[in-house]
C-alpha cells in the first residue's frame, strides 16, 4: 500500500489496543472500536495481522507507548484513548491508572521549550479591565500589558 501507516502511528494504534485490555475485560464496544480502526485505516498486511493479534492477546501498554515517537501521534493517542476508555460507558480504575502513568511519562519526555516556542501571544493595548489599586485613589483602567507588569513588580 502506498499510504502505509508509519511506525509511530502504528504503535499509537497498538497502544490503544493494549489499553482496551487494561481492566482485563474487553467489551463488545471496545472490540467494535478496534474493528472499525482495522476497517478504516490502511495498514499493511503485516500491521493488520499484528493488530488482530493485539485485539486477542494483551500487550505491555507502556512498552507500546514508548514506541510512539512522533508528538502528533502521542497527542492523537490521548484523544483516541479518551474515546476508547469511555466507549463502554465506564472508565475503569485500571484504565485510569494506566492513562495517568502514560500521561506522566509523556509529560516527562515533552520538551516544554518546544511547546512554548510554538505558542504565539499578543497583548492588547486597549483597556481591558478595571483594577483597584491598594491606595485610596479611584479605580483606573489598565491594559493587559500594564496588568502583567504590575503583577511582575509585586514579586520583584
Amino acid at each position: 500500500m502506498s499510504n502505509a501507516i508509519c511506525q509511530s502511528r502504528f504503535f499509537m494504534w497498538r497502544t490503544l489496543f493494549a489499553v482496551a485490555h487494561a481492566d482485563n475485560i474487553v467489551t463488545d464496544e471496545e472490540i467494535t472500536f478496534m474493528a472499525n480502526v482495522l476497517e478504516n485505516f490502511e495498514f499493511t498486511d503485516t500491521q493488520n495481522a499484528i493488530l488482530k493479534d493485539d485485539i486477542v492477546n494483551p500487550k505491555d501498554v507502556e512498552k507500546m507507548f514508548k514506541s510512539i515517537t512522533n508528538k502528533e501521534d502521542r497527542l492523537a493517542f490521548f484523544n483516541f484513548a479518551s474515546d476508547l476508555v469511555w466507549v463502554d460507558g465506564k472508565f475503569a480504575s485500571e484504565e485510569q491508572e494506566i492513562m495517568i502513568r502514560l500521561l506522566e511519562g509523556h509529560v516527562k519526555e515533552t520538551n516544554v521549550d518546544d511547546l512554548i516556542g510554538s505558542i504565539s501571544l499578543e497583548f492588547e493595548e486597549e483597556p481591558v479591565q478595571e483594577i483597584e489599586s491598594n491606595n485610596t485613589a479611584p479605580k483606573k483602567l489598565c491594559s493587559l500589558t500594564d496588568m502583567i507588569t504590575s503583577f511582575r513588580s509585586r514579586f520583584s
